[in-house]
């Protein structure tokens, strides 16, 4: 009998313990990512925790989540020589928290968080990331209703690491096997199509037919499906292209007929007027708008050509535009707005971007020059210059001691802007502001959409 009792008192230890563990186990929720494109490339910004439709916390503050966050491209670059200069390991900065229903949304400083890793290939590669979310302090967990089901509340959260980012979202990608990649933006009903050619930056690497580079680095591809450039330009197709190297490689390797075969077949596919077709660029980009402006002079109705990379060209696998090309573009008849620092670090201001619009104003019966401050005082001011009849137009920012650019950014959240500073080469940034403007007040996409209405 003693032996039986023994075992009967084991079991039941065994039930209890059993139900304990159950009845105390942390509840499990999901936490889903949210990332923004912003000036210096998408940011993971928020972290999104779904308690269910039926539950509702309160007592949220900003120190009751640690959220951790690791990046690193280590799988891709294993076997090879490249570094990463973006790989972190960090706790996120958390600017504030706030409970919207069943969710509970975590703000986080877009200073850190990238979604991409810089190499020593200088190209920008999405990165692997990893969050945790840990919860600090206890808060009151409550039904639908506001009854609380448990005043002191703590538990577990899980991430798939996922992101959402509402703009990238608007982007279809297209492989286009033995062509040039690209991401496309449809905006159902236009006729009007703005073609966008990314920095040396965000070129393919290692042949790995990403394809989302160009549309992460900075708001080159992203800028252009905004609600503002949308109504500006009354509604435009996006094609952001993405090199398959680099830009530089457009004549050797073919690039220019392709990227002309792939815009007459987006073209065709979706009915845009081939008369409405505007094209932008930055750096390697701006080398690969001006090529393809010399070999397709008929294609393009506007460009708006950001610090054109000119002077590097020959030593990074390409051709520097000789004088006689130059005035090919000229010949062309393409309205062409200009946009550089006015000292830039990277290539020379008067090799490049001066250099075009000397011979594109060349025999003009005059050129303006209009010195524009801009209002908000954290920004770089700039001075336009144009051609009488409007069709040529430079816009150079001043530059710091430093050689920097100067923006109002609010990456910290606060709802004030400060001032950043940027190497004096990102001139794109304003381009895609919209803040070029002329003379007359009007700024550089609205020109450009003045151009084919």
């Amino acid at each position: 009998m003693k032996k039986i009792n023994a075992i009967t008192l084991l079991l039941a230890m065994g039930v209890t313990a059993a139900w304990a563990s159950a009845a105390y186990a942390a509840d499990t929720y999901p936490a889903q990512l949210k990332a923004v494109v912003t000036d210096a490339g998408e940011r993971v910004n928020d972290v999104v925790i779904d308690f269910g439709e039926a539950k509702k916390v309160t007592g949220v503050e900003a120190d009751t989540f640690t959220v951790h966050a690791t990046a690193n491209i280590d799988a891709f670059t294993e076997g090879t020589e490249i570094q990463s200069y973006g790989n972190y390991d960090l706790d996120r900065t958390i600017t504030g928290v706030e409970v919207d229903g069943h969710k509970v949304v975590i703000h986080m400083d877009e200073n850190e968080g990238s979604t991409l890793a810089y190499t020593s290939s200088a190209r920008n590669y999405p990165a692997d990331i990893t969050y945790t979310i840990t919860q600090n302090k206890p808060v009151t967990l409550t039904a639908d209703d506001g009854t609380v089901l448990n005043a002191e509340y703590t538990a577990e959260y899980t991430c798939d690491n996922s992101v959402i980012d509402d703009e990238t979202a608007k982007f279809t990608s297209v492989i286009v096997d033995g062509g040039i990649n690209y991401q496309l933006y449809e905006a159902e009903g236009a006729d009007t199509l703005v073609v966008w050619f990314h920095g040396n930056g965000e070129g393919d690497l290692l042949s790995s037919g990403n394809n989302v580079a160009q549309m992460l680095a900075n708001r080159g591809t992203v800028a252009w499906a905004t609600d503002e450039f949308q109504e500006i330009l009354g509604g435009a197709y996006v094609m952001a292209f993405q090199a398959p190297d680099t830009w530089y490689y457009a004549q050797k390797d073919g690039l220019l007929d392709m990227a002309a075969n792939e815009i007459n077949d987006v073209v065709a596919t979706y009915g845009i007027d081939p008369e409405k077709i505007l094209v932008s660029g930055c750096s390697a980009g701006g080398y690969m708008t001006t090529r393809m402006i010399i070999a397709y002079p008929d294609l393009f109705a506007a460009a708006m050509i950001n610090c054109p990379a000119y002077n590097v060209a020959n030593d990074r696998g390409g051709e520097t535009p000789t004088d006689e090309e130059l005035a090919a573009v000229k010949e062309s008849g393409v309205p062409i707005w200009l946009v550089q620092g006015e000292t830039d670090s990277v290539v020379a201001t008067e090799e490049c971007s001066q250099r075009l619009f000397a011979i594109l104003s060349d025999g003009a019966a005059a050129v303006t020059e209009t010195a524009i401050a801009q209002e908000h005082p954290e920004t770089s001011d700039m001075i336009t210059y144009e051609t009488e009849d409007g069709l040529y137009k430079l816009s150079l920012y001043d530059t710091t001691e430093e050689n920097m650019l100067r923006f109002a950014e609010d990456y910290n959240r606060d709802g004030e802007l400060e001032e950043v500073q940027y190497s004096s080469h990102w001139s794109w940034i304003y381009t895609l502001r919209n803040n070029p403007v002329a003379a007359d007040g009007t700024h550089i996409v609205d020109w450009a959409a003045g151009l084919i209405k």
